[in-house]
């Protein structure tokens, strides 16, 4: 497209130097882009501005420098909020709460009671942060609550997307590491550990006292099972379905996820087996007539 693009000016490698349109020679592209949509964003977003009059805020909280509150924010008794920390409208955040420099929180999202978020993440519109574990115990054909008691600990430059929810432990914390990016809808069971710089696609659902090492990557739509560990740098193929641990750097997609090289001659082989059983009912008829000629 670089002939036929309208662009003013398009960004190139350094290895592309012949071209009829205003070339930027950088050493990478797309980051050159993404700081460009950076500078863009910085000039273009405006902020909530100050404490709304509309926010409410409780007994014995401590603001930072520069805190702005939208319109109908509450903040709970004893939380700390720090500098630079921007809540957007209708964000309730609960008793003891604490969140770091620079976090930016945008509408409708619900922070329970005694959580801590890191510095510089950013949380989407309609997140939930610390509801209660799926936790019951089961007799005599009831289910009984078992109280979740813990709490969600997350690190700095974390990134979760809109309507993702994150239980709170049930003793213990729920942990997402620092630099960790959690897409849309999202769910993550009470107890789970999630370690840095993981990426974790949108619809995914994990569920409880599962750890997750560093730098993992999950595709959409990924279902795993709780109680198991997955390894630093693994990565799951989407709408996997994962069943048992994983080592470290193993790669797997599939319900239940294999090995990805085997999962993909597992569905080549689907794709035979109308034509494999036909051929098989044949030797089997074959078969029933030879043994009858032989006896």
């Amino acid at each position: 497209y670089l002939e036929t693009t309208k662009a003013a000016a398009v960004l190139v490698p350094p290895d592309c130097d012949d071209a009829s349109k205003p070339i930027i020679q950088v050493t990478d592209p797309y980051r050159a882009f993404a700081a460009m949509l950076l500078d863009y964003q910085k000039k273009s977003l405006v902020h909530p501005q100050g404490v709304h009059d509309t926010a409410v805020m409780g007994d014995n909280v401590q603001f930072g420098k520069n805190v702005a509150l939208d319109a109908y924010v509450r903040i709970a008794d004893e939380c700390v909020i720090g500098d630079n920390v921007v809540i957007y409208a209708g964000t309730y955040v609960g008793r003891g709460t604490r969140i770091g420099d620079s976090t930016i929180i945008y509408p409708n999202v619900s922070i329970r009671e005694h959580i801590v978020i890191g510095s510089r993440c950013i949380i989407h519109n309609g997140v939930g942060i610390g509801g209660d574990g799926f936790g019951f115990e089961s007799g005599n054909g009831v289910h009984e609550k078992i109280p979740q008691v813990g709490t969600v600990v997350i690190g700095d430059d974390v990134e979760i997307g809109a309507n993702a929810t994150i239980d709170r432990a049930t003793c213990g914390r729920t942990v997402i590491g620092t630099g960790t990016k959690i897409d849309n809808q999202v769910v993550i069971g009470h107890n789970v550990r999630i370690g840095e710089h993981c990426v974790i696609s949108g619809n995914c659902g994990i569920a409880g006292s599962t750890t997750i090492g560093d730098r993992v990557t999950i595709g959409g739509m990924t279902a795993i099972r709780g109680h198991i560990e997955i390894g630093d740098d693994v990565m799951i193929g989407g709408f996997s379905g994962v069943v048992c641990s994983l080592e470290a750097g193993s790669i797997v997609s599939g319900h239940p996820a294999f090995d990805h090289r085997l999962t993909k001659r597992i569905y080549v082989s689907m794709k035979r087996l109308p034509e494999t059983t036909r051929q098989i009912r044949k030797l089997e008829k074959r078969i029933a007539e030879l043994e009858k000629q032989d006896g």
